[in-house]
């Protein structure tokens, strides 16, 4: 996957595969900005993060997206920093394609490797401590459109054993509950919203949303 084709924005983490045209990248690029944006304007994340994804994913299929598929809405708990190694795996495996896993597997790497997910892992055995990531990945089909996989992760930590400090609390669980779905995303479909929302980001986004390209 080419270096230009994956994007760090806020806390989440946005990969195309290499086959997506410049111009309908773009466009998904924009789409995801908005929703971003929507959800920030109707949710506070950290203390409702359930209705925040869903507002992100709502805005994806008010703007032409076509729901697919959707993620199961399982339940992770690992006891050690090293087990997050096994979540892409185990996330991934809720995808539509091989291509598609794949590119979810990368994603969720660089995700956990970005500096915003280093900071909550370094002190995850702190009881109470939560936080919210997203990583969308984007794989061109057979037919001129893109599969859009939205996976939303709301990470909770739990204390096990009680310390007076806390750097003696060594024991301790994080939850991890996804929430997410597959879309179909096609030029066509987004036309009719693409120069307003353009227009919109064009007076907003660069304020408020800062992109990373990788």
């Amino acid at each position: 996957m080419a270096s230009n084709d994956t994007f760090l924005i806020g806390d989440g983490v946005l990969s195309f595969s290499d086959d997506v045209p410049r111009a309908l990248r773009d466009d998904i690029l924009d789409c995801l900005m908005y929703a971003q944006l929507s959800a920030d304007k109707k949710h506070e994340k950290r203390a409702q993060w359930r209705l925040w994804i869903e507002q992100y994913q709502r805005i994806i299929l008010q703007k032409g997206g076509v729901l697919t598929g959707a993620i199961d809405p399982i339940r992770l708990v690992i006891k050690r920093l090293r087990d997050l190694q096994s979540v892409p795996q185990q996330i991934s495996g809720r995808a539509t394609s091989p291509e598609l896993r794949a590119l979810m597997r990368t994603s969720l790497d660089i995700l956990l490797a970005s500096d915003h997910a280093k900071i909550f892992f370094d002190s995850w055995f702190s009881a109470g401590r939560s936080e919210s990531f997203q990583v969308v990945p984007c794989q061109m089909d057979d037919r001129g459109g893109v599969t859009i996989m939205v996976c939303g992760l709301h990470m909770t930590t739990t204390a096990v054993s009680d310390a007076f400090f806390f750097w003696h609390a060594l024991t301790g669980e994080m939850t991890i509950r996804p929430n997410g779905a597959s879309f179909r995303f096609t030029a066509q479909g987004y036309a009719p919203y693409r120069d307003k929302i353009r227009s919109y980001l064009s007076e907003n986004s660069l304020k408020t949303i800062e992109i990373i390209q990788l």
